[in-house]
C-alpha cells in the first residue's frame, strides 16, 4: 500500500459530497500516487445507509460512483476488529466526570484510525473534531470539556498513554486541507479570475457542512492569498 495513500472517516467525505467537492479527490487521485481508502464501517455510514434516506440519497450516490470508479477504495485487514476494539475501550475511559466514563469516540471514526494503524498509513482525513483533539491535543479537549460541564474532568493517565502510543504516528488533516492542496495544485483554475473567491467559496461550504473549522482559519488562509 503506497505510504502517501489516506485513510478516509465519513465525515469528511460527506463534507466533500455535501459541498459538490468530490471531484477535488478524483482529480488528486490521477497525480498523487496514492489511494483513498475506506473502512467497511465508513462505507455503511457514508454510503449504504445514506442510500435509504431521500435526503441524504444523492451525497451518497456521489461517492458511490467513486466507489465504482475505485477513486476510493474500501479495504479491510485481519485485525481490524480487534484494533478498533482496543482503540474504542481505550478512548472512551481516558476522560470520566463524577466517576462515569465520557463516550467520546465512535465506531467509525475509531475503525479508521485502526485501519490507517493496520495498513501503516499516517495520513487520516477526518472533520470530526473530538477524535482529532483526542489524539493530537487531550489536555485542550479535557479543558474544553471542564468549561462546557462546568465541572472538573478526571484523566486515567494510563489510558490516555497506551491511546497515544497507538496513535502517534497518525497525521490528521480535514477536507477543508484538502481542498487547499487542490487549489495549490492549479484544480481551480477553470473558475478563470475567480480561483481566490472559489476556494473562499469552498472552504465556507466545507465548514456548513460540518468539517470543524472556525470563521478565523478561514479568514485568515483568505487573508494570505
Amino acid at each position: 500500500m503506497p505510504e502517501n495513500s489516506i485513510v478516509c472517516d465519513s465525515s469528511s467525505l460527506i463534507s466533500l459530497s455535501d459541498s459538490c467537492l468530490l471531484w477535488i479527490l478524483s482529480e488528486l487521485s490521477k497525480s498523487f500516487g496514492g489511494y483513498f481508502i475506506i473502512s467497511k464501517t465508513v462505507e455503511r455510514e457514508a454510503v449504504d445507509h445514506p442510500l435509504e434516506i431521500k435526503s441524504h440519497t444523492l451525497g451518497a450516490i456521489r461517492l458511490k460512483k467513486l466507489l465504482l470508479e475505485n477513486t476510493i477504495k474500501v479495504i479491510e485487514t485481519p485485525n481490524l476488529g480487534k484494533a478498533t476494539y482496543e482503540l474504542l475501550s481505550l478512548g472512551n475511559s481516558i476522560f470520566s466526570l463524577h466517576g462515569r466514563n465520557l463516550k467520546l469516540i465512535h465506531e467509525g471514526e475509531t475503525e479508521t484510525l485502526a485501519l490507517a494503524i493496520e495498513l501503516g498509513i499516517k495520513n487520516v482525513m477526518i472533520d470530526e473534531r473530538t477524535t482529532r483533539m483526542l489524539v493530537e491535543a487531550p489536555e485542550e479537549l479535557r479543558k474544553h470539556m471542564e468549561t462546557e460541564f462546568s465541572s472538573r474532568i478526571e484523566v486515567d493517565d494510563t489510558n490516555l498513554r497506551k491511546f497515544a502510543e497507538m496513535t502517534d504516528e497518525l497525521n490528521f488533516f480535514r477536507s477543508t486541507e484538502l481542498a487547499i492542496v487542490g487549489y495549490e495544485k492549479g484544480l481551480l483554475k477553470e473558475y478563470g479570475g475567480m480561483e481566490k473567491r472559489a476556494i473562499e467559496a469552498a472552504l465556507y461550504g466545507l465548514k456548513f457542512a460540518g468539517c470543524s473549522i472556525s470563521f478565523s482559519e478561514i479568514e485568515e488562509f483568505c487573508a494570505s492569498l
